[in-house]
């Protein structure tokens, strides 16, 4: 080859070199060294407000034409918006829907677009990381199934079904161009008032850390950088489930050592699980709200739990220190406390101002360009290991298993084992299939109240988007026994009387009464109520069809547990529901009739009065009674609790020895025998008790469970083995600590039920 036309060569690869010098390098192999160094040769590359941009996460509606909040039924960009948002700002983050129920292949374009200007169009061409709510499965995206509510899945106490769950809304997201879940939420939900009950898994942090640890599992896979992995976002950190009213957002007042006890253990393992993205919550806790609080950010949260991942603010959030907690008058001021607190990135969904803010309080050395490149360096990191600089979005085609076959199977299967039988007088259940049925109630004929909120729009009332393939608890009942043997009857709807008295009369001829009540779809400020007993309308619904004492079996659609302390006399079987999702009125329907033998346990204590509200792992105090005594626990159905169409035995309860040592474990056992007649599913709970500490003990608190199946007359040995750690407390320090002396271990069916030995703990 001639000089000249090797220099040639040379002069343009070294053009091309120098044209993409600022580009990020493109490798896909994603090791964590890798990653560090592909992080620190961009960051060494930024601006300041390159920086800034990347802090920022804008709601999608603020790309588009018209107002953020117009209804759509298409995706058309305005070109300015876009060109600032995408191209002059270069912003590191797009969360929310276009405001119609986008297909994967609308997705794939509007993501693309994004994906295609960000990486093209910017001098570094970082990709945008989008984030969504895909609360039970990829709720918004077309065609999708969607889960059992994340309360329901906790009822499963199954960590294989949970891991599922996150397995197929990961891969169901990533079809739709979507890597960043806001999920799972591990809240503790202490107060059965809150409305977002229904999307946290329950009150007890083991529970919620071994489910929650389940779905992070399958969503995230062996790796992030699976085209089917998503990455999950914890909400919310921290004390959300707290509120001292019970409303969204509400002030909790949480002291220290309850933090560290009950609050923080499920954040502390979702994390030691790779968990990369934390959300922050809304309200204040101790009258700081949480995305100003530097000791929860950055000393525990980035501190003592080592957290390496994303931090991110809630919707609109730092607006609300100034409108909703008034610690500021300005935006600029409230950007500045967040972000000095530890806030990665700003959910500012209507406007870019916040980069502006930032860049002029780090010119003006109020917030250090140390804490810029912290949140910037966590950003990429996320980037990286999603492997975006490779696949910024997904080529619809290869997820043929969305909304398949095979998903909507799995999702039956999770539902199944959700549904939880509260009541089953003198076996009413399972009913007779060639009896009359009566079906009414405000939940009978509802696809919403079985997929609850976040279904395909936010709040989930929405009816047009429902699939009406899927089967209501009315049409799965018909469909099951025949339309001829069934009678419907509306009878209600949330709060009021439709035709009640028609209800009436038709029960008359009735063999079953199957009554399904439930609560309004909602989420948020809207899901809050202000008394948790179900509505009088419904209540007397069941009290004027009491009137021919004809077996009813009540049936309940609803997130969390609204008090029936007048109407659970009056039924004769109890189905707890919760919000199943799109298989839920089949589901119910199999149990109703025996196709499915229930096995869900309440993952709440399900009170017996609006006011006497105490999760099961109360002080002794907490329950004493009017007549001085220790009687004050007055739960309708107690943690744990669920019925079977079978019985089940415990008996040979043994611990390995009477003493634990440190440094030792102890080996707790026990048989259980199907003495029934069918096959069934049951849940073997292990709970701790701290006879006398320095801190009042807990009455109990759950340490180990397992679910096992067995066949009728089978007998299977259940063992589990414990650590001096599973009986610590935070003591006087607000240290983890324990003590010599005795423990009671409790082993049974629920945390009432059960069976006790001691154990004495020698240090």
């Amino acid at each position: 080859m001639h000089l000249k036309k090797l220099l040639l060569i040379f002069v343009v690869l070294l053009m091309v070199s120098c044209n993409n010098s600022n580009k990020v390098a493109k490798n896909s192999t994603n090791t964590n060294q890798e990653i560090e160094l592909k992080i620190q040769e961009v960051l060494s590359k930024m601006t300041l407000k390159e920086k800034a941009g990347q802090m920022l996460n804008v709601g999608l509606p603020s790309l588009l034409t018209g107002d953020y909040w117009d209804k759509r039924d298409s995706t058309v960009f305005d070109h300015k918006k876009f060109q600032k948002f995408i191209s002059d700002y270069a912003i590191g983050s797009i969360h929310n829907t276009p405001q119609y129920l986008a297909g994967t292949e609308d997705w794939y374009k509007i993501v693309k677009k994004i994906q295609d200007s960000a990486m093209n169009n910017t001098r570094l061409g970082i990709p945008v990381l989008y984030g969504i709510d895909n609360i039970h499965g990829a709720n918004y995206v077309k065609n999708s199934v969607l889960f059992p509510h994340q309360i329901a899945v906790a009822a499963t106490w199954n960590r294989v079904l949970s891991e599922k769950n996150g397995q197929i809304t990961a891969y169901e997201s990533r079809a739709a161009s979507l890597p960043w879940n806001f999920n799972p939420n591990i809240d503790v939900a202490m107060n059965p008032l809150w409305g977002r009950i229904s999307e946290s898994f329950g009150e007890d942090p083991y529970l919620i850390s071994e489910i929650g640890n389940a779905y992070i599992k399958g969503s995230q896979g062996e790796t992030l950088s699976n085209t089917t992995s998503s990455a999950v976002c914890l909400k919310h950190f921290i004390g959300y489930g707290a509120g001292r009213n019970g409303k969204d957002r509400a002030n909790a007042i949480i002291p220290k050592n309850s933090l560290h006890q009950y609050f923080l253990p499920p954040f502390q393992k979702a994390i030691d699980a790779g968990a990369m993205g934390v959300m922050i919550s809304s309200n204040a806790v101790n009258g700081i709200p949480c995305h100003i609080n530097k000791e929860y950010i950055t000393t525990i949260l980035k501190g003592e739990l080592n957290f390496k991942g994303v931090v991110i603010s809630d919707f609109s959030d730092v607006e609300f220190l100034i409108e909703a907690h008034e610690i500021t008058k300005n935006k600029r001021e409230a950007t500045k406390m967040a972000i000095n607190a530890g806030l990665d990135m700003l959910m500012n969904p209507y406007d870019i101002d916040v980069v502006d803010y930032i860049v002029d309080l780090v010119e003006n050395n109020e917030i250090s360009m140390d804490r810029i490149d912290d949140a910037v360096t966590r950003i990429l990191r996320l980037k990286f290991q999603l492997n975006l600089f490779e696949n910024p979005y997904s080529n619809p085609q290869d997820f043929p298993d969305l909304g398949s076959e095979k998903h909507i199977e799995e999702n039956y299967n999770i539902a199944s084992e959700a549904i939880t039988l509260l009541k089953n007088e003198n076996e009413i259940l399972p009913l007779k299939k060639n009896k009359k049925i009566l079906v009414t109630g405000y939940g009978a004929n509802s696809m919403n109240l079985l997929n609850g909120a976040w279904s395909r729009t936010f709040l989930g009332q929405e009816t047009k988007y429902n699939d009406p393939t899927k089967l209501t608890v009315l049409k799965a009942i018909e469909k099951e026994v025949g339309a001829e043997n069934v009678t419907y009857v509306e009878g209600t709807n949330y709060t009021e009387d439709i035709n009640t008295s028609k209800a009436v009369s038709k029960a008359k001829n009735a063999d079953y009464i199957v009554v399904c009540v439930g609560e309004l779809p909602a989420s948020e400020k809207p899901s809050d109520i202000n008394e948790l007993d179900l509505p009088e309308a419904q209540q007397e619904l069941v009290k004027k069809l009491a009137v021919y004492n004809k077996p009813i079996i009540l049936v309940m659609l609803q997130g969390r547990p609204r008090i029936i302390r007048e109407i659970e006399p009056l039924t004769n079987g109890i189905i707890m529901g919760y919000y199943p999702g799109q298989e839920g009125g089949r589901v119910i329907s199999d149990v109703l009739f025996g196709n499915i033998n229930p096995s869900g346990k309440l993952p709440y204590t399900y009170p017996m009065y609006s006011g006497n509200t105490v999760t099961y792992y109360h002080k002794k105090a907490d329950i004493r009674d009017v007549n001085w005594g220790y009687d004050g626990f007055y739960t309708q159905f107690e943690f744990g609790y669920g019925l079977s169409y079978t019985t089940f035995e415990y008996s040979n309860y043994k611990l390995q020895k009477d003493t634990l040592s440190k440094n030792e474990t102890l080996k707790v056992s026990v048989t259980v025998k199907n003495t029934g007649k069918n096959q069934g599913k049951e849940v073997v709970q292990l709970y701790a008790k701290d006879i006398v500490a320095s801190v009042a003990p807990d009455s109990k608190r759950l340490i180990r469970f397992k679910k096992i199946s067995l066949q009728p007359n089978e007998t299977k040995t259940v063992e589990f083995t414990i650590k001096p750690s599973d009986l610590k407390f935070i003591g006087m320090d607000n240290n983890w600590t324990i003590e010599e002396g005795e423990f009671e271990l409790q082993i049974g069916s629920s945390s009432q039920k059960v069976q006790n030995k001691q154990v004495y703990y020698k240090q």
